[in-house]
């Protein structure tokens, strides 16, 4: 099986990349965008279409921020 990978976008550091791969006898499978780390440059996850891969790469950047406010902030509670 062969492979492509093309740059399709960056979303807060998080690189989305369009794979596209082709079967023994060169024949096209389905197209799928992998969201890559910004430190790592680690898969975290492969979606049908950009929008979903631009979604999972926001959502985790802010679940990112919560943990490390939360972090920060102890045991404070906002009024």
């Amino acid at each position: 099986m062969r492979s492509k990978r093309f740059p399709e976008a960056r979303v807060f550091g998080y690189a989305i990349e369009r794979l596209e791969e082709y079967d023994d006898t060169g024949l096209p499978r389905a197209v799928r965008f992998e969201v890559l780390c910004p430190k790592t440059s680690a898969v975290l996850g492969a979606f049908d279409d950009t929008h979903s891969a631009k979604r999972f790469a926001i959502v985790h950047e802010l679940r990112a921020i919560r943990a490390g406010t939360q972090r920060l902030n102890g045991g404070l509670r906002v009024a």
